[in-house]
């Protein structure tokens, strides 16, 4: 049933959430990119898990991985496997595929930009097509989800179609400083987990899950862009995204709204649910760091206007606190702290929890003004 797979799905993406600290846009993604067949990079220093969530992913799913850190020095060979010498003796050239990439389900290329040119041109058609060109042989590749990794954004002119088949991006930090302790603490906790971690899921609900949304958009594509388009003809004026990506991203919509307790196929998708799965999948679609402040401020513009006029109450509040007009401040944190507790009653539970991020922080703040006025005699 496919209601089981949903469930497996989304026990294996709380699994992730919870094995990782600050990393709900990189497991998110992950699992986005996974349900819609989709290549998908993680872009930041060594050191920020990449690696690990990838492993960690493939063994709550069963699948099998493949794993290699591209240099301009790997051979075709460690891609695709060896040439078979017994059928050399005989005048044939034939590979072993036998734990390349081929036979891989989900593959992982660090460094993917530093590859050789020989590399780059066969990543191309396994990327694009999910084909090998060996030779005069055309060779189906089992791999679903390609996952790339880097330190850096290619600038040369020769790697931007590699670039572009990578639609789904994120970019990984190093924790602040102030988060130092609960970090380690994360880390052992994860390190443990990953000694003893078992399936939740299997690629078959993977396939399933795919099969079902792909349907679905299909049969709904037009209600769809009716919806979305004009959500993305509005941010591409400032985020250039390729024509080849517009057209993915309702199934990038559906699968995020999937992994947030929408049952595709069962449960309506109502516009304003489609309006803010567009607007959040939208984050992974940038080009480069920098626009992430541009995306910002489109989602910002784009909130609902519960937690919008939320927002400025509080930024209202914090500045009358800093010029010490601490009345007034009480008054627009009591507002906001209405407006709150009427959002938690009017909203259902899966608005609830496509915001959830934006209502942690907004209480955080809320949180942290009201202890500066604490402190402040009335």
């Amino acid at each position: 049933m496919i209601e089981e797979s949903y469930g497996r799905i989304r026990s294996v993406y709380s699994k992730l959430s919870g094995m990782f600290f600050k990393y709900e846009d990189e497991v998110l993604g992950a699992l986005m990119a996974t349900l819609s067949r989709e290549n998908y990079l993680l872009i930041g220093p060594p050191g920020t898990a990449k690696t690990t969530l990838v492993y960690a992913l493939s063994k709550l799913l069963n699948a099998k991985w493949f794993y290699r850190q591209l240099t301009k020095f790997t051979d075709l060979e460690e891609i695709l496997g060896p040439i078979d010498i017994a059928k050399l003796l005989d005048g044939k050239i034939e590979r072993i595929y036998t734990n390349s990439i081929v036979e891989s389900e989900f593959a992982l290329l660090d460094e993917i930009f530093n590859a050789s040119s020989a590399i780059l041109n066969t990543l191309l058609s396994i990327l694009n097509e999910r084909v090998v060109y060996d030779g005069n042989k055309v060779v189906p590749v089992k791999t679903w989800t390609v996952f790339g990794a880097s330190n850096r954004i290619p600038e040369e002119e020769e790697l931007q179609a590699l670039y572009d088949r990578f639609p789904l991006r994120v970019f990984t930090e190093w924790v602040s400083p102030d988060d130092t302790e609960p970090l380690i603490i994360k880390g052992w906790e994860l390190r443990m987990d990953l000694e003893r971690i078992e399936p939740l899921a299997t690629m078959d609900d993977v396939y399933s899950i795919n099969k079902v949304i792909t349907q679905y958009v299909y049969e709904h594509i037009r209600d769809i862009s009716k919806v979305i388009s004009p959500i993305i003809s509005n941010y591409v004026e400032h985020i250039p995204i390729s024509n080849r990506t517009r057209v993915k991203v309702p199934m990038y919509v559906a699968t995020y709204l999937l992994l947030h307790g929408i049952d595709i196929g069962r449960t309506e998708i109502t516009p304003a649910l489609l309006r803010v799965g567009t607007i959040k999948v939208l984050k992974y679609l940038v080009n480069n760091k920098d626009q992430l402040n541009e995306y910002n401020a489109f989602a910002t513009v784009h909130m609902p206007e519960d937690l919008l006029r939320i927002s400025e109450l509080l930024s209202e509040a914090k500045a009358l606190i800093n010029n010490e007009v601490y009345n007034e401040a009480r008054e627009r944190i009591k507002d906001a702290k209405e407006l709150l507790s009427q959002l938690r009653s009017k909203w259902d539970r899966v608005m609830a929890r496509l915001y959830a991020e934006e209502i942690n922080e907004l209480e955080e703040l809320l949180r942290r003004l009201e202890g500066a006025l604490s402190n402040v005699r009335k």
